[in-house]
């Protein structure tokens, strides 16, 4: 063998020297390129090289590679990315020899054995941020089809790699130890990277270290030399207390006591997404006996870290906890029928109940195991009351899923595809829960022929109304098809459904409507005393999450804001009853509404469709249905839920061939409609007709709008000059006008301001020819007339041109 004398200053003479003396210790030396870590091309087929070949071969700028594996005898390199890993491996990996350069020494060690696999020891992704400016790699054991960068080759950065210790004493080793020895390696070079560099958590450190490393099933001399080099490492003043604790922790954990282990360690470095990945690295399955692997150490100063740490339980327990904007909600199915704030609900009903922090405080308790230290002792307590009061106040900053939603049928999506895999589907934010119901598959690629007939399954319940016209049972088969895929639209119309008297079958063609969707009668709330009342209502059945909701038996003009923003806008903030906030709410529900001889007013009229019903007989009440339809569609309801997807993915697949314009803000909506006049069907749009003529608010405004142009003619006035103009005529014209503009304000005298946001929602309006204009002067005074646009209005058209 050739004459190998080391020392720091003496090495190899050149790197053929190196190679004929690598080769005969039975490592395969490789030629590299000057300052290059790998050979040109592919070196896996290269014959080996004698020593003769071998000086011929190396140039005096070469560098030098060994290859690993069986190629040399399985030589196994342990390279180590991070330089923390390096100088752990001093006190782990000892027996090793050594190689490196300056500014990292000691970064390679070698041992001989037949490794089963190559392996890296890397930092998961979900906690790369918490090891910034840290390579992704702690170490990696390599070995076969792999080679390494050998003294005396110079590093890319200039540096030449030296060896630390003879390479003549590689050992040969157990592989299973080398693996197990890597692992504790990479997992305290972790440690050591984050180990506080100032006092206060340390002990508590090593304690929770120790208590891993004897669960890992290193004996305790180890585990104490270990503990305390991590230590000293670390700069820690205090490392020689740090060790000397294994045998009582041991003793503890034999004895069932607890015993920290990863979940308190990573807790106390704040490394929490690293706890399964240790276990890996470590071979520990579990935290075992004396610490559940959800344990959360309870300790002042440290309640943001527990709230993560008790969030992280329960995204692994999976608890069914979801964030809907600014409130977390849960999904509970009604066991028994009940009423609350107006609205009634029936047994099977699937809703959305407001997180609460008692609650969440017994999921925190059931999903992790609460620890506390006393008298040098840990024992298990009750998570702490501020714990789940901090978790809802993180508005924001939840890790739980988002949810738009909870349905109780398979839908489609937004691109048209069927959603019928029950659970959270992360693509729609909908929670779909069938209960116990079994649907059949929706097809994929249905024809025309395909959709003709589910649209007849889907009618078949409907078949003993008695509606006034077929665009009137139009309105009933496109409610259904609603129903079925509401979350998929942004918006969609109010459903109306009137009839001349009561006993007609309103509410239960409505009920029918909503059992084909939920397979339970919808939401029911009657009518507030005022808008606010309706608002507080309809909020609750949001806040809820109801599929489809029913406004029963309305006796007064449906109207109001909150009902129209409802109907148009995917989002809704109404102010919570009792309190000085606002919640966000999604809208992606179906509403209806029933009532005799139904009035709807104000901008709601742009946002409906009505069914009117008409059985032609004075007492209807008294007319015996043939079969119960809600029995019937609670029955058939698969089959009746798949016949309404198949009809509208027919009309999908075959290309949406009958496009129609929309209706105001219901673009997305307007597939539904379309699906149905491709089958040939009356467009349910016709019934749109009736709802405009019968508008009670358009019918005050033309009164208002004539009483205006009769006064004024057409002279522009300001709110104030109208007022004094009043005062100064006395009774006629003018003091009519102002009599009919207080009128629709709620004061008993002029108010200006109340009368001018009036005026400001109906400017360039046309009804009945007459159009109310407005324009400002300098200061932003804004003064009014009317205008006779009669004569420009087309013949034969409705002054308000149907958006359809």
């Amino acid at each position: 063998m050739t004459d190998f004398s080391l020392t720091a200053e003496q090495q190899f003479a050149s790197p053929s020297g190196a190679a004929v003396f690598y080769n005969r210790l039975g490592w395969e030396p490789l030629v590299l390129p000057e300052r290059k870590k790998a050979p040109k091309g592919r070196w896996g087929d290269l014959p080996r090289l004698s020593d003769e070949e071998l000086s011929r071969k190396f140039g005096a700028t070469y560098n030098v590679g060994i290859a690993l594996g069986d190629r040399s005898g399985g030589l196994v390199d342990l390279d180590f990315d991070w330089r923390e890993a390096a100088r752990i491996a001093e006190a782990v990996l000892p027996d090793l020899p050594s190689f490196g350069r300056a500014t990292s020494p000691q970064s390679h060690r070698l041992a001989r054995c037949k490794l089963p696999k190559n392996r890296q020891f890397k930092i998961p992704p979900g906690a790369a941020d918490l090891f910034e400016g840290e390579r992704s790699v702690v170490l990696e054991l390599r070995g076969d089809g792999l080679q390494t960068m050998v003294p005396p080759s110079v590093h890319p950065n200039g540096e030449t790699v030296r060896w630390h210790d003879d390479p003549r004493s590689v050992p040969d080793a157990d592989p299973e130890d080398i693996s197990r020895r890597a692992g504790v390696t990479a997992a305290l070079a972790v440690v050591l990277s984050k180990y506080p560099p100032t006092r206060g958590n340390r002990d508590n450190i090593c304690l929770a270290l120790t208590g891993v490393l004897v669960r890992a099933g290193w004996g305790d001399d180890d585990v104490d030399r270990w503990v305390e080099h991590v230590a000293t490492l670390a700069g820690d003043e205090e490392a020689a207390k740090r060790g000397g604790k294994a045998a009582a922790a041991r003793e503890r954990l034999d004895a069932g006591e607890d015993v920290w282990g990863i979940p308190a360690l990573c807790e106390h470095l704040g490394i929490e997404p690293m706890a399964d990945t240790l276990r890996g690295w470590l071979g520990i399955s579990g935290d075992g006996p004396g610490e559940d692997s959800a344990a959360i150490l309870v300790r002042p100063g440290f309640l943001p870290q527990a709230v993560d740490a008790a969030e992280a339980a329960l995204l692994a327990a999976s608890v069914p906890i979801y964030q809907r904007y600014d409130s977390l909600v849960r999904p509970v199915r009604l066991t028994v029928s009940a009423q609350e704030d107006g609205v009634g609900r029936d047994s099977g009903a699937l809703i959305l109940q407001p997180v609460v922090a008692a609650w969440l405080r017994e999921q925190f308790a059931l999903t992790s195991k609460w620890l506390k230290e006393k008298d040098d002792t840990v024992r298990r307590v009750d998570p702490p009351a501020q714990a789940p009061v901090a978790y809802l106040a993180r508005v924001g900053d939840w890790r739980v899923s988002f949810l738009q939603g909870v349905i109780q049928s398979p839908t489609l999506r937004a691109d048209g595809t069927v959603l019928q895999e029950p659970g959270y589907d992360p693509a729609t934010a909908l929670l779909y829960d069938p209960g116990n119901v079994v649907f059949p598959a929706v097809p994929e690629a249905p024809t025309k022929a395909d959709a003709e007939k589910a649209i007849a399954i889907l009618a078949k319940p409907f078949r003993d109304f008695c509606f006034a016209s077929e665009a009137d049972r139009s309105v009933t088969l496109v409610a259904v098809l609603t129903a079925l895929v509401r979350p998929m639209f942004p918006a969609a119309p109010l459903f109306a459904i009137d009839a001349p008297t009561a006993g007609t079958g309103k509410s239960l063609l409505a009920e029918t409507i909503g059992v084909i969707a939920t397979g339970h009668k919808p939401a029911m709330l009657s009518q507030g005393y005022n808008g606010e009342e309706d608002q507080k209502r309809l909020s609750s059945v949001l806040m809820a999450g109801d599929q489809v909701i029913i406004i029963d038996n309305c006796d007064r003009p449906i109207q109001g804001d909150f009902l129209c923003s409802m109907l148009t806008q995917e989002r809704v903030r109404p102010r919570i009853l009792g309190k000085s906030e606002m919640r966000t709410l999604p809208t992606r529900c179906l509403v209806m509404a029933t009532g005799n001889n139904l009035t709807l007013s104000g901008d709601v009229t742009r946002r409906a469709l009505i069914c009117r019903m008409d059985p032609g007989m004075e007492r209807p009440d008294q007319r015996q249905f043939s079969f119960d339809p809600r029995v019937e569609a609670r029955a058939n309801r698969p089959e009746l839920v798949m016949a309404g997807l198949t009809v509208l993915r027919a009309y999908i697949e075959a290309g949406r061939p009958m496009p129609r314009d929309t209706i105001g803000s219901f673009e997305a909506w307007n597939l539904v409609r379309e699906a149905l006049l491709w089958l040939g069907h009356d467009d349910p749009a016709d019934t749109r007709e009736r709802i405009l003529a019968d508008d009670p608010a358009k019918a005050v405004l033309l009164d208002l709008l004539r009483l205006w142009r009769s006064a004024l003619q057409d002279r522009p006035v300001t709110l104030a000059e109208l007022a004094a103009m009043a005062d100064k005529q006395g009774k006629g014209p003018a003091q009519d006008l102002v009599a009919e503009l207080i009128a629709t304000t709620r004061y008993q005298h002029f108010n200006a301001r109340s009368v001018g946001r009036f005026l400001a929602k109906h400017v360039d309006r046309i009804v009945g020819g007459l159009v109310l204009l407005s324009q400002s002067d300098g200061s932003g005074v804004k003064s009014y007339r009317v205008r006779d646009v009669s004569a420009s209005a087309r013949p034969g058209k409705d002054d308000e041109p149907s958006p359809f």
